[in-house]
């Protein structure tokens, strides 16, 4: 059991991977120092043996505690009082993620008085997602090289490795990319949840809501299956989702850089993380959800927190920033929408007439073409259709109409000059 432990929770903190290297020493006669980094590569893994590559700890353990869940789903009644106990916990669980693990120690999104950070620290591990700087390492990496190949969950390598097969594989030491862990282990209680993970783990997630429904509810088998294993289980699954679901389901608002995605489905799910388009474009924010009625559960909760003077500090990035994330990913997409539009000849390939030659190919070649600011129009399909009649615009030929076009007659809209410039455009007036 302890050579067991000892490979998932060393004595001494995690390595955090390497710094990267300088590619180039800087000159002493610099004045602006100008370094290069150099990132090693991450060596492809397909030639070697699956069972050599998965961490049989963490997989045993988490695929064990899967197929627990199961059986109890199929074979072990879930009582009304116990399934309040798990919706409940769970959330809590979930909570201590999002708000704790995530947005706290991953992001520095805000302050928290130390009362709360115990409290996170320890129900943080009710739903045994690894201690909190394992938990922070690889989310901190993953922001860092985001669908890479040292992304610890990297979308590209698929939706279900995303999801699930990350945590079964083990990675390389030297293939992990360099996260700064230095503010974590500084951190009094982030390194005694660490050294005491197995045993505030198996308090939270197993005896204590084993217990609870036991004592209080009386349902000591549904307290086990339901209220410890199927419920860790859910939260670890609803927290995957993140990993997979939000890279991949989604619209792009703020960015199209990678893959994230906001869903405000997937937000209702993970408790507010399904917003993952915005918090990659401003991850140190302290929402997810950024709009008012975004559902973030976390996010309100953070502000009630605030209120009771439990957490402070709260980080908000510029409403200015935000405004412009979004209005660059409208212009972008409308720029994507216009190309797929007919704007007919471009300008610069129209060809030239001068006014004498217009006129002869009005009269000489009876050309049903009239001038509207300097560009030639060939009405003769249109007159028929013309919603103000064919007698005006059969006036209108050999003509200069731009006083009439701009509301001499009518001010026309611009649905008819995109389909006068796309369906009628013939020449230019030089």
């Amino acid at each position: 059991m302890q050579e067991y432990l000892s490979e998932i929770f060393p004595a001494h903190l995690m390595p955090v991977g390497v710094p990267p290297e300088k590619f180039m020493e800087e000159s002493d006669s610099d004045v602006l120092k100008k370094p290069v980094y150099k990132v090693k590569a991450v060596p492809k893994e397909k030639n070697v043996s699956i069972h050599t590559r998965w961490y049989w700890p963490f997989a045993s353990g988490i695929l064990a505690a899967e197929a627990v869940a199961l059986y109890a789903v199929f074979f072990v009644k879930l009582q009304k009082a116990t399934g309040i106990f798990v919706v409940l916990y769970g959330i809590l669980s979930g909570l201590c993620i999002t708000a704790g693990y995530h947005r706290l120690w991953a992001h520095r999104a805000y302050k928290a008085s130390l009362p709360l950070q115990v409290f996170l620290a320890v129900f943080g591990a009710s739903s045994i997602q690894g201690s909190i700087i394992w938990w922070v390492q690889n989310h901190r990496l993953h922001h860092r090289y985001t669908d890479t190949e040292r992304d610890p969950y990297n979308i590209k390598r698929g939706f279900w490795y995303a999801h699930h097969g990350w945590i079964l594989f083990r990675r390389k030491e030297e293939d992990l990319g360099y996260a700064d862990m230095t503010d974590l282990h500084a951190s009094k209680v982030v390194v005694w949840q660490y050294n005491y993970y197995f045993f505030i783990c198996a308090l939270t997630s197993i005896v204590l809501p084993t217990a609870f429904c036991g004592l209080v509810l009386n349902d000591w088998k549904g307290g086990f299956f339901w209220g410890a294993v199927a419920r860790l289980v859910g939260v670890q699954q609803i927290t995957f989702c993140v990993n997979s679901v939000a890279h991949t389901f989604g619209t792009q608002p703020y960015s199209d850089e990678q893959t994230p995605r906001d869903n405000w489905i997937t937000g209702v799910i993970t408790l507010g993380e399904g917003y993952h388009n915005f918090h990659h474009a401003f991850p140190n924010d302290y929402r997810n959800g950024v709009r008012w009625y975004d559902i973030d559960l976390t996010k309100w909760m953070l502000w009630v927190l605030e209120q009771l003077n439990l957490a402070s500090e709260l980080k908000r990035f510029p409403r200015n920033e935000i405004m412009k994330g979004r209005a660059t990913m409208k212009l972008k997409n409308a720029e994507k929408f216009a190309k797929k539009v007919n704007y007919g000849t471009p300008i610069d390939e129209l060809p030239m007439f001068t006014a004498s030659e217009f006129v002869a190919e009005v009269k000489e070649r009876n050309k049903k073409w009239l001038v509207i600011e300097g560009f030639i129009y060939n009405v003769e399909d249109f007159i028929s259709m013309h919603p103000g009649g064919p007698k005006l615009i059969k006036s209108g030929i050999g003509k200069d109409m731009t006083n009439a076009f701009n509301g001499g007659v009518y001010n026309h809209h611009y649905s008819a000059r995109n389909l006068m410039n796309s369906t009628m455009r013939v020449g230019k007036i030089i």
